[in-house]
């Protein structure tokens, strides 16, 4: 989100570079109280108080941004692709805010079930607005954390269970917000959309544990909760659900397929490469056996395979019975991101029976589909080349640096929290908190230096400085 924030900060800079704090001098000049104190304090007084009110009266300076507008960092010719490649979850599917409370709720069944956790640990209702995708978890000290880029701690965001740790503390924890290189990488990133339920179990049960003052042994706990949440997604549990019921937790995403239409209308190819599978396999039992229709079934001894399932339907909800003639190649079970840099092969999969071929891929023909793989195959068993390809995802690492990197496609980010970051910019709050926050930094940087050696002048500087820190 910074590249958005330091481009209204820009805007907003240019638009206050100098009337407020002029009319402010302006103000504080004409102010016959400036004399019941020091010249220098009531001139700094009435300044502020004067910028102060003209920064309100100016909120609504900078332009509103479109939450649904598509934002670029680098040129990008259209009419040299020829190629539109997609992920599936969170990119040709949009689920709605009803996922993540199921997850959530599925996870903890088999937390509480499978590895005998406290039961009062379901009676703790989920928090959505609790994390954020991006946060690092500290497995040792049982903290929730945002590291940045350089190793640093992010001011504000570690959390032991759902407590914020003060500044003190987190000093007291890691000796200051700079961590060695190793120990940042050390710690498991939850960078995907699907890992927020994973950080609300997390915080939940640290919490609920903290509060109860139960010992427990923070590896174990984090593997625990690691396993609840990645059996909810390899069981079919999660699959099961939301096939019931597409309507709550799928988003009809109108206006996909007239777009994925016209590009096929205009001649241009697309492609699927999802790591999901297009079958999942769960142990059956006589009840599940009797809620399964037989015409998406095999047996296999005491399994159950089940065909064609989350992804085929998902697609049939959103696009119609004929989505498959859209796609030239669908490739599942992608095993991203060593999709990406590896090289696995591919292999047919055939939809009839659920089994793989064992014979060697050599053209990826319109219309089957593949599992495995990797990208530098894709691109010549698939006759890719020198087109121009254009990928979309969600996941910035796994899904958008190596095609770009390794093959030079253009990549697309899918970013749903961007809208939502957007709108919160474009309020009336946010409007004036940042046009103060940029009118009281061009007041300290315009006075700081004038008043050295005043103390009562630096000590009212320091009180902007506190100010402006917690604004920010």
């Amino acid at each position: 989100m910074r590249p958005l924030r330091l481009f209204a900060r820009l805007e907003l800079r240019r638009a206050v570079s100098s009337t407020p704090v002029e009319a402010a001098v302006a103000a504080a000049a004409a102010n016959p109280s400036t004399a019941v104190a020091t010249p220098s304090v009531a001139r700094l007084r009435s300044m502020y108080e004067a910028a102060r009110k003209d920064a309100v009266s100016r909120s609504g300076v900078c332009p509103r941004v479109d939450p649904r507008a598509v934002f670029v960092n680098n040129d990008l010719d259209l009419s040299r692709i020829q190629v539109y490649g997609f992920d599936y979850d969170y990119t040709l599917a949009v689920y709605t805010r009803e996922l993540n409370p199921l997850i959530y709720r599925l996870a903890l069944k088999r937390l509480v079930e499978h590895y005998n956790y406290p039961r009062e640990l379901a009676s703790i209702p989920y928090d959505d607005s609790f994390a954020i995708r991006g946060l690092h978890f500290d497995v040792a000290k049982c903290c929730l954390l945002k590291v940045d880029a350089f190793s640093q701690i992010q001011k504000g965001t570690v959390h032991r269970g759902r407590r914020k740790l003060s500044d003190e503390e987190v000093r007291s924890l890691y000796g200051g917000f700079s961590l060695p290189d190793a120990a940042g990488r050390a710690f498991p990133q939850l960078i995907d959309l699907f890992s927020l339920p994973w950080a609300g179990l997390l915080a939940t049960t640290v919490q609920y544990f903290d509060d109860k003052s139960i010992e427990f042994d923070p590896p174990v706990l984090y593997q625990d909760v690691a396993d609840s949440v990645g059996h909810v997604h390899i069981s079919g549990e999660l699959y099961r659900t939301v096939q019931a019921d597409m309507e709550r937790y799928v988003h009809k995403n109108g206006g996909l397929g007239e777009y994925l239409e016209k590009l096929v209308r205009d001649e241009r190819q697309l492609f699927m490469v999802t790591n999901s599978p297009f079958e999942f396999i769960y142990e059956a039992d006589a009840q599940t056996w009797n809620t399964i229709p037989r015409s998406n079934t095999v047996i296999n001894e005491s399994r159950l395979t089940i065909f064609s399932l989350i992804r085929n339907r998902g697609m049939e909800y959103m696009l119609g019975s004929g989505w498959r003639d859209l796609f030239s190649h669908v490739v599942v079970s992608a095993k991203k991101p060593a999709f990406f840099s590896g090289n696995a092969p591919f292999r047919l999969y055939d939809e009839k029976s659920g089994k793989l071929s064992y014979e060697k891929v050599t053209k990826m023909e319109k219309g089957r589909v593949y599992s495995g793989g990797n990208i530098d195959e894709l691109s010549l068993r698939a006759g890719f080349g020198t087109k121009g390809v254009l990928y979309f995802g969600d996941h910035i690492y796994t899904d958008l640096a190596d095609p770009m990197l390794r093959l030079g496609w253009g990549t697309a980010a899918i970013v749903p929290e961007l809208a939502r970051e957007i709108r919160s910019q474009n309020g009336d709050f946010y409007q004036k908190g940042i046009m103060w926050l940029e009118t009281l930094t061009l007041l300290i940087e315009r006075e700081r230096t004038g008043t050295r050696g005043d103390r009562e002048a630096e000590q009212l500087i320091h009180e902007w400085m506190d100010e402006r820190a917690k604004i920010r």
